[in-house]
């Protein structure tokens, strides 16, 4: 399979899509497809079929407001997409479960974290106001204000940096799915300071570009109100000290079909503090080579959003697959992805790699730190539109959330398979059929102890 030239193919195949479909043919030709992969027409936002001028029109199609209701639970990961769920569970050391018996690790799917790295300036990109036009978002008072509620509202924790001279904002820590580890950047090796892995000496740029776009301010207020509420939010001095509340890893795959509305949304209300794009292959990602191909998500051309929610560290990973090579993300103009005409930054560093006669497997990475300074990140609220794929693919979710506590055994405990109370728990069997904001899990709180939970009893 690995002779097939499968990112070419993907790419003829998105120019195919993009050619305009004689202006009869439009309403029979999608009608067919629609009949083919179950379409629901209904939920079309664009009745008028004749609108859509080819395929990648159609495939992008938005829906009628009001048809994806958002579940109301605070405390939910509503699903990102319309698709299947194709597995979900907890991560138990740093390996992510394809299907039954078949591992692949957290860090090839996300990358090696690196020990430091330098960040470049601010580069305005296509969408975000030019420097000369902004309101001195970045040292303006009523913005710092805005970025703050935000982060209280939603429980995430944030900086006040001096701001309110215009001075630049200094280097934040950036989250991580491990638990945190300093190093001393001056005793770090050198390649993983560029973003690689000392193994396979991948080559990475030295520093980071930014390409920032402001959020919305419905977005920062909204995350800010969740992350309040969150054991990562700013407290009082007098609260009084506790143990810090267990936490663990979960994932959550969900497939999209060639049937499927192919935006994807935000699933909590979170920031999404860098962005990293692996060339990879692609792979159909059909539940059939998902079972037959190990690690498939992690050999995918894929795009990682790295970020926090309220109850943690949060990733957030589109996977494209054979004929879906263009994941857009909204908020980011710069990325390109599987791009006909143009070699992606990634693929460049891929190629060479492959003339050095070196093994690839690195990414190349971006940062949304100046999106805001207070939040240093770019702001998501639950349920916000955040890209799409131009057919079917995958996205994969990789969140910290409470553990539950063991039940005694007057509460009914009976061995391991016991059901913990409290913290994450699951609404959702595999091969179950979601749809853009269902509830696929939430943090019960009302079975935690310690004053995180109690306070607000």
């Amino acid at each position: 399979m690995s002779t097939i030239p499968l990112k070419a193919l993907s790419r003829w195949w998105g120019w195919f899509n993009s050619i305009d479909i004689p202006y009869s043919f439009r309403v029979p030709g999608f009608k067919l497809y629609g009949w083919v992969f179950g379409v629901n027409f209904d939920e079309v936002s664009e009745p008028d079929l004749h609108t859509y001028k080819n395929l990648s029109e159609f495939f992008y199609r938005k829906l009628k407001p009001g048809v994806r209701p958002l579940d109301p639970h605070p405390n939910a990961l509503l699903s990102p997409a319309d698709g299947r769920i194709v597995q979900f569970g907890v991560i138990e050391h740093g390996e992510v479960e394809q299907v039954k018996g078949v591992t692949y690790s957290v860090d090839s799917l996300l990358g090696q974290q690196p020990a430091s790295k330098a960040t470049s300036n601010v580069t305005a990109t296509e969408g975000s106001p030019k420097p000369s036009q902004e309101r001195t978002r970045f040292g303006d008072e009523e913005s710092i204000h805005e970025d703050a509620e935000f982060a209280r509202v939603n429980g995430i924790s944030y900086t006040l940096p001096n701001l309110l001279s215009g001075a630049a904002s200094t280097p934040r820590g950036r989250s991580w799915w491990k638990k945190p580890k300093h190093p001393d950047p001056k005793n770090a090796d050198p390649q993983m300071r560029e973003g690689g892995s000392k193994d396979h000496h991948l080559p990475h740029p030295a520093s980071l570009s930014d390409q920032s776009t402001p959020s919305s301010s419905s977005s920062e207020r909204e995350v800010q109100k969740d992350l309040e509420t969150g054991p990562n939010a700013p407290r009082p001095w007098y609260y009084p000290a506790a143990k810090e509340v267990p936490t663990a890893l979960y994932y959550c795959v969900v497939y999209l079909a060639p049937g499927d509305y192919h935006r994807f949304h935000s699933p909590v209300s979170w920031v999404v503090e860098s962005r990293r794009h692996f060339a990879g292959e692609l792979y159909s990602v059909s539940p059939f080579l998902v079972k037959n191909l190990p690690g498939l998500f992690t050999l995918n051309e894929r795009v990682v959003l790295l970020g926090r929610w309220k109850y943690g560290f949060f990733s957030y990973t589109p996977v494209g697959a054979t004929n879906v090579g263009s994941i857009v993300i909204n908020f980011d103009k710069e990325l390109r992805t599987n791009s006909l005409l143009t070699d992606t930054l990634a693929d460049k560093a891929a190629e060479e790699a492959a003339e050095r006669g070196e093994p690839y497997s690195g990414y190349a990475e971006a940062t949304y730190t100046s999106a805001s300074p207070v939040l240093g990140g770019h702001a998501l609220r639950k349920g916000e539109e955040m890209g799409g794929f131009q057919l079917g693919s995958t996205i994969v979710m990789v969140f910290e959330a409470p553990k539950g506590k063991r039940p005694s055994f007057d509460e009914g405990f009976i061995g391991d398979g016991t059901k913990r109370k409290g913290g994450w728990q699951w609404c959702i069997e595999k091969g179950q059929k979601v749809k853009v904001g269902e509830k696929l899990g939430f943090v019960d709180e009302e079975d935690q102890d310690g004053p995180l939970f109690r306070e607000k009893r």
